[in-house]
């Protein structure tokens, strides 16, 4: 078991997290959004509270308690007042140790699920997204949405839950993560005195990386005012040397309103409202993703420009400029972001999943500050290359225009 914790003395709140090495990527095709179904479970009761129960203890302190599912990992948490860390600690416990599953609670919780599911269906935005990693990385378990299928949570059994929550909720694969106005001592003895009852095992392996898949994938759904577009490539991953290089391209490329897509495409000729590039990185496998809305009769063109700012990306060194701008913005982010308990809790928390380590931010700020505009130019070169770019389109038109344009960059 893994009890890291990071002192903030000049707050009067604690954030407390368990981080669980599993996600949508560690499941079989066949119970694909267990991971998720299981992390909703988990507050629908355990052996000694009920599900109103966790909800009170909760309430009668004031704090805040919830959970996540992503593709690597799941994180329940908690942030209550520094006296209460106990609570939250016994809570946690609890909630991760002792589930009880019950079958009208699986029975209720999977209409919650489809409901999630049906939203992100009525969502353009959302749904491209899952549409392009599912193409993207066609036939491995990244590509999948993290919630599944209606058909494949329709037929998980309560045998699967408890089969894959006893194969990965132990020791070895569970990292717990405080921050706050703490101290290390006093979170090593609560984690040995609530948590020392978890079995013991080893982190189970992620298993192979996915291949890329270029190529145009066009869905029709109807009652579509716009088209919806994404263009994806490859990215480093989350571990990469080149990921903080891959922060600054984006940005640069389209991480905000003084990137290139959004001053190019938006506001120099009024052809979308929403551009933004954006990156999914995991443990051994990256993309980076630019997503835009237009009117369909505009959708061409703005393909061929998104295009053209993957060329000029590979051709030209970014302007000193540029990059003096996309660094104070990476670094400002950065060092924002950590201001609260709670994002310090889940910095520290991922650092051990993905590095077994904790980098000082002085050493992340230093990494950013080294990247040059050649470093970038370089990894352009790599990541927009033509064999990698698959494009994702849904429309209510059939896209006829799109499935005939160049891709080459």
């Amino acid at each position: 078991l893994v009890v890291v914790s990071e002192v903030m003395s000049h707050l009067r709140s604690v954030s407390l997290g368990v981080w669980v090495k599993c996600g949508s990527r560690s499941e079989p095709p066949e119970i694909a959004g267990i991971s998720h179904f299981i992390e909703h479970l988990l507050f629908k009761g355990t052996r000694s509270r009920s599900a109103a129960e966790i909800a009170e203890a909760i309430d009668s302190v004031g704090g805040q308690l919830d959970a996540f599912t992503e593709k690597e990992f799941v994180g329940f948490y908690a942030r209550v007042l520094d006296e209460h860390l106990p609570l939250a600690f016994e809570l946690l416990s609890d909630i991760v140790q002792n589930p009880t599953f019950p079958e009208v609670e699986m029975k209720r919780e999977r209409e919650v699920i489809f409901e999630e599911i049906n939203m992100v269906e009525d969502s353009p935005q959302d749904l491209i997204l899952d549409l392009h990693l599912e193409n993207f990385w066609k036939g491995h378990p990244l590509g999948r949405p993290i919630s599944g299928t209606k058909q494949t949570v329709r037929t998980i059994t309560r045998k699967d839950v408890r089969n894959f929550f006893h194969k990965y909720y132990h020791a070895g694969n569970i990292v717990i993560a405080a921050a706050g106005n703490i101290k290390h001592s006093q979170v090593h003895k609560l984690a040995e005195r609530y948590f020392s009852d978890l079995n013991g095992g080893n982190a189970v392996p992620a298993g192979p990386p996915p291949r890329a898949c270029a190529g145009r994938h066009i869905r029709q759904k109807s009652h579509l005012e716009q088209t919806h577009l994404c263009l994806g490539t490859i990215s480093p991953s989350v571990t990469s040397e080149q990921r903080y290089c891959c922060h600054l391209m984006n940005h640069i490329l389209g991480g905000g309103v003084s990137s290139r897509l959004f001053q190019n495409i938006r506001e120099k000729r009024g052809l979308v409202y929403s551009i933004y590039s954006m990156l999914s990185l995991y443990r051994d496998a990256g993309s980076l993703a630019v997503y835009a809305g237009t009117a369909p009769e505009k959708a061409a063109q703005v393909v061929n420009l998104v295009l053209k700012e993957f060329k000029r990306m590979r051709q030209d060194l970014v302007s000193a400029e540029e990059l003096k701008r996309a660094k104070d913005y990476v670094k400002g982010s950065l060092m924002l972001g950590l201001e609260s308990s709670s994002s310090r809790m889940a910095h520290l928390a991922q650092q051990m999943i993905y590095y077994e380590r904790l980098y000082k931010l002085e050493e992340i700020l230093e990494a950013v500050e080294r990247v040059t505009a050649r470093d970038i130019r370089d990894l352009a070169n790599t990541v927009f290359d033509s064999s990698y770019i698959a494009l994702t389109v849904l429309s209510s038109k059939d896209g006829v225009d799109l499935q005939n344009i160049s891709m080459d960059v």
